[in-house]
């Protein structure tokens, strides 16, 4: 059977592109296939990008990012009490506020610019086996490929038609996002993360700040959601409120997310398959940091490395090399080192107790009313009226040291 190209690339996002660069450096005919009008196109995120990843892929000089993040800001709200803290850093240049509308175009110029085919407006609806290769049925026609890298995102189309996984709620965030044009708009990038604003929905908000917007959002477990039975656009619109932003909103969109965590993550290859991005689950959430966009990056590149090991040794259906890369890679050894803290991540205890139980200890500690009590004993009573012990909430917050 004759082939189209030595690797395709199912997804033309921040994974797939980067498998296409990598691949086609490593001079095998890749073929990229984007379902949008462009790259970017069908990408939503809550807009934050850790760049060390990103540099070691291509000159990042004029890449269009927004603002870079030097406020860390962490708001816990139970009902009209509130607790915030920040971290400043004015020098830091580790991470960027980005919309993926703008970034998107750019890495996929940079990857044609190197010779890269990206096939634009081309949707995948199914995957064979066939020839000693996999035949992708495309709106395009049937295309063949020794080996696939698929980076089509969290719903993982490849993977399901080769009947490698199936997609599980349990796994799934949704994510929601507005981008707004803001009346104030603060001069500096700035990144907030909301806890106990969703009305009890398991998940977290967030603010991140643009050049000219802000993009508010919240991601929120797809369980949950099913049980409030709470429609996606009524969550941004009361975040907005929450927080007291008012400006033009330009844009709203909402995006499947995964969920998994190192230890329940689905398979990374098959059979001429490899698997990469949103696709193979990769997310961190440490409690310090949520992280997908450098992840989805370092898999696309290790996967570019990893298929011409794969193809070289003649065999295309032994594809485990990829994993073995992974693993020496920081994407798996970064989510090995967020797996226990993911655990406590994954806990109704941290949506709906724990900001609760901040709030009502600061609020005794800030109270005057003639007998004062020491901050241990405030902190057991309360956790008393949660079944809690100090054990409990030391063995929790620990998973996150």
């Amino acid at each position: 059977m004759s082939f189209d190209a030595d690797v395709i690339v199912v997804g033309g996002g921040l994974a797939g592109l980067s498998a296409g660069i990598v691949s086609n450096r490593e001079g095998l005919s890749t073929l990229v296939l984007e379902r949008g009008e462009y790259s970017g196109s069908k990408n939503v995120s809550g807009g934050r990008m850790y760049v060390h990843a990103l540099k070691k892929l291509v000159d990042i000089q004029d890449a269009p990012l927004e603002r870079p993040i030097v406020r860390e800001t962490y708001l816990f709200r139970c009902g009209s009490k509130e607790v915030t803290f920040s971290f400043y850093d004015p020098d830091s240049r580790n991470s960027y506020s980005v919309l993926r509308a703008k970034f998107d175009p750019w890495l996929a110029k940079k990857a044609e610019e190197e010779g890269v085919l990206i096939s634009y407006e081309t949707l995948v609806y199914d995957a064979v086996r066939e020839g000693g290769g996999v035949t992708l049925r495309t709106n395009r026609g049937d295309l063949r490929a020794k080996l696939v890298i698929e980076a089509d995102g969290v719903t993982a189309g490849v993977s399901r038609y080769l009947g490698v996984r199936r997609l599980d709620p349990d796994f799934l965030m949704l994510g929601v996002k507005e981008v707004v044009r803001p009346e104030v708009l603060p001069e500096e990038g700035e990144a907030k993360v909301l806890v106990g604003f969703l009305n009890g929905l398991l998940g977290g908000g967030f603010v991140y700040v643009n050049k000219d917007t802000l993009s508010i959002g919240a991601t929120v477990k797809v369980s949950s959601l099913q049980k409030e039975k709470v429609l996606a656009r009524e969550i941004t619109e009361d975040l907005r409120e929450k927080m007291g932003i008012k400006g033009e909103v330009l844009e709203y969109s909402a995006h499947l997310i995964p969920y998994y965590g190192f230890d329940n993550l689905p398979p990374l290859y098959a059979p001429n398959l490899l698997v990469t991005g949103d696709a193979a689950g990769l997310l961190i959430n440490d409690g310090f940091v949520i992280r997908g966009m450098d992840l989805a990056i370092g898999s696309g590149m290790v996967a570019g490395q990893a298929a011409k090991k794969v193809l070289e040794s003649g065999d295309a259906t032994k594809t485990q090399v990829y994993e073995e890369m992974l693993k020496e890679s920081f994407v798996m050894k970064d989510m090995m080192t967020a797996r226990r803290a993911f655990q406590l991540m994954n806990s109704e205890r941290l949506f709906k107790t724990y900001p609760d139980l901040l709030c009502r200890v600061m609020s005794r500690m800030f109270t005057v009313e003639g007998e004062r009590r020491r901050l241990m004993d405030v902190v057991r009573e309360e956790l008393a009226g949660y079944n809690l012990t100090l054990s409990q909430v030391l063995r929790d917050l620990i998973k996150v040291m």
